[in-house]
């Protein structure tokens, strides 16, 4: 599997390194990958190279898009758009996983997290959206499933 992660930061509250943001989307696909993840085995078999869009917005944007996608009139942490489609270069494009990181910042706060803790917490519920997981639209026993794929890949990420 090869992975490509494009980063754009249309947001100048909060420094991000989009250098540690791809190495951690990279990590959370390659234990998703060597794990034997059904959802993702179903992709790289149709094409082992895939891409992602992470895309860092502001407060008032990312309440836009969530009323827009979701009727939700408040702000949000992530918002992920899969797409599963081929791009012109021949990758898979997974999608595109939308972050407000006032929101995560916030977040770490009120969990006594730092940032990046934080992060590494919304990625890894972002990827497994792209890849099809769900927790909103599905039984408990998915949803529950869900968190605890989540909370293994944050015990991978874990120095």
């Amino acid at each position: 599997m090869t992975l490509s992660v494009e980063v754009i930061n249309k947001q100048r509250k909060i420094k991000v390194s989009s250098k540690k943001v791809i190495s951690r989307i990279k990590k959370i696909l390659s234990f998703l990958y060597k794990t034997r993840d059904k959802n993702l085995l179903k992709i790289t078999v149709k094409n082992p190279i895939l891409s992602i869009s992470v895309i860092f917005i502001g407060d008032k944007k990312m309440k836009e898009l969530n009323f827009k996608y979701r009727g939700k009139k408040s702000t949000t942490d992530i918002l992920s758009f899969p797409y599963l489609e081929n791009e012109p270069s021949g990758n898979m494009f997974l999608g595109e996983i939308i972050i407000n990181p006032i929101k995560v910042l916030s977040q770490a706060k009120k969990y006594n997290e730092t940032f990046w803790q934080e992060l590494d917490r919304i990625l890894a519920h972002g990827v497994l959206h792209l890849i099809g997981y769900d927790h909103e639209n599905v039984s408990i026993g998915k949803a529950k499933k869900m968190r605890k794929l989540e909370e293994k890949i944050l015990s991978n990420l874990k120095p």
